[in-house]
């Protein structure tokens, strides 16, 4: 399942058009999943983990860890993305959680809200990562506007998963690193493939 970046405006859109794919997906009974981070630049990250929510199951899947050291978590509740105090498309029906392991593919464009998607499924049993190291912008971001007009956006908290790991301004190197020199084989997803496959 290719997961392409996307900003608010395109939302509920992308939550749509998301979970109508993945219930088809699902209606086909798979025994692994792929999603592909490739390329994913960021955006807002509610709606891609909207779309992978059965895929993440109930609970704390990350946090953003300000200056003060103090988290403010992102998961699932009740089958639905929350950040904070707040719940996201609670107005969408979600599928029930998977259990079926899950290979997440990065590399190095993979990058701010892409790489929170990636850090919710670090630390869980059945998941692996694999290509390359993402682009190193696992943070949140403020923007200011200041007195002639322009806007200054500072960086004003870390990202982190579940086990409380801590990423940031580091690319976050995969399980196995893999990578395509050439285009006529896409070696990452291969090497996917095949580990989901010992897993069944």
């Amino acid at each position: 399942m290719v997961l392409p970046e996307t900003d608010s405006r395109n939302g509920r859109a992308y939550v749509t058009a998301g979970l109508a794919v993945l219930r088809g997906l699902i209606a086909g009974r798979p025994t692994g999943w792929v999603v592909d981070l490739r390329g994913n630049r960021g955006g807002d990250m509610h709606p891609m983990l909207t779309v992978v929510a059965p895929l993440l199951g109930e609970g704390e899947r990350g946090r953003f860890i300000g200056p003060d050291g103090n988290p403010t978590s992102w998961g699932v509740r009740r089958g639905h993305v929350y950040n904070g105090g707040k719940t996201a498309f609670r107005w969408r029906r979600i599928p029930a959680a998977r259990t079926e392991p899950v290979a997440v593919l990065t590399d190095r464009h993979t990058a701010s809200s892409g790489e929170a998607v990636l850090i919710s499924f670090l630390g869980a049993r059945n998941t692996r990562t694999f290509g390359e190291p993402t682009a190193g912008y696992a943070t949140a971001n403020q923007t200011f506007k200041l007195g002639d007009g322009a806007r200054l956006a500072i960086t004003t908290a870390y990202m982190a998963d579940r086990t409380g790991r801590t990423y940031g301004n580091e690319p976050i190197a995969p399980h196995e690193h893999a990578t395509n020199p050439d285009d006529t084989r896409d070696r990452v997803l291969d090497t996917a493939i095949a580990w989901l496959a010992q897993q069944a």
